[in-house]
Protein backbone atom coordinates (compact mmCIF):
# COMPACT_ATOMS: atom_id res chain seq x y z
CA UNK A 1 0.00 0.00 0.00
CA UNK A 2 1.54 3.33 -0.77
CA UNK A 3 2.11 6.33 1.22
CA UNK A 4 0.55 9.67 0.33
CA UNK A 5 2.47 12.51 1.48
CA UNK A 6 3.58 16.49 1.63
CA UNK A 7 7.35 17.18 2.26
CA UNK A 8 7.80 20.77 3.05
CA UNK A 9 11.25 22.12 2.37
CA UNK A 10 13.16 25.15 2.51
CA UNK A 11 14.14 27.03 -0.37
CA UNK A 12 13.78 26.01 -4.28
CA UNK A 13 14.07 22.34 -5.67
CA UNK A 14 13.54 22.37 -9.76
CA UNK A 15 10.79 20.47 -11.41
CA UNK A 16 13.36 18.40 -12.81
CA UNK A 17 13.80 16.59 -9.51
CA UNK A 18 10.20 14.79 -9.67
CA UNK A 19 11.97 11.54 -11.34
CA UNK A 20 14.67 11.22 -8.62
CA UNK A 21 12.34 11.69 -5.96
CA UNK A 22 10.10 9.08 -6.63
CA UNK A 23 7.88 10.94 -8.92
CA UNK A 24 6.59 13.39 -6.21
CA UNK A 25 4.86 16.86 -7.95
CA UNK A 26 7.16 19.56 -7.28
CA UNK A 27 5.81 23.40 -6.76
CA UNK A 28 7.34 26.28 -5.40
CA UNK A 29 5.70 29.15 -3.30
CA UNK A 30 7.26 32.37 -2.51
CA UNK A 31 6.47 34.43 0.18
CA UNK A 32 7.65 37.75 1.16
CA UNK A 33 10.68 36.51 3.57
CA UNK A 34 11.39 33.35 1.93
CA UNK A 35 11.31 30.65 -0.54
CA UNK A 36 9.56 26.92 0.24
CA UNK A 37 9.25 23.88 -2.29
CA UNK A 38 6.22 21.50 -1.27
CA UNK A 39 6.48 17.95 -2.68
CA UNK A 40 3.41 15.89 -2.80
CA UNK A 41 2.34 12.64 -4.02
CA UNK A 42 2.30 8.89 -3.70
CA UNK A 43 5.39 6.43 -2.28
CA UNK A 44 5.50 3.02 -2.35
CA UNK A 45 6.36 2.13 1.32
CA UNK A 46 8.13 3.79 4.26
CA UNK A 47 11.38 3.02 2.55
CA UNK A 48 10.45 5.01 -0.72
CA UNK A 49 9.71 7.89 1.93
CA UNK A 50 13.35 7.35 3.84
CA UNK A 51 15.24 7.24 0.31
CA UNK A 52 13.25 10.77 -0.74
CA UNK A 53 14.18 12.37 2.52
CA UNK A 54 17.44 11.03 2.52
CA UNK A 55 17.82 12.75 -0.80
CA UNK A 56 16.31 16.06 0.16
CA UNK A 57 19.56 15.63 2.93
CA UNK A 58 22.01 15.16 0.56
CA UNK A 59 20.93 18.03 -1.28
CA UNK A 60 21.66 20.14 2.36
CA UNK A 61 18.00 20.74 1.61
CA UNK A 62 15.99 22.20 5.04
CA UNK A 63 13.15 20.08 5.96
CA UNK A 64 10.55 21.43 7.57
CA UNK A 65 7.81 19.08 7.66
CA UNK A 66 6.60 15.78 6.30
CA UNK A 67 2.52 15.09 6.44
CA UNK A 68 0.77 11.88 5.32
CA UNK A 69 -2.18 12.64 3.58
CA UNK A 70 -5.91 11.40 3.08
CA UNK A 71 -6.19 10.84 -0.49
CA UNK A 72 -8.94 13.39 -0.82
CA UNK A 73 -6.14 16.02 1.24
CA UNK A 74 -4.39 16.51 -2.14
CA UNK A 75 -4.60 19.49 -3.38
CA UNK A 76 -5.21 19.52 -7.26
Amino acid sequence: MSISCRIRIGGRLDESWSEKLNGLNIRSLEGPDSAETVLEGDVPDQSALMGVLSTLGDLNLAIISVDTMDRDQKSA
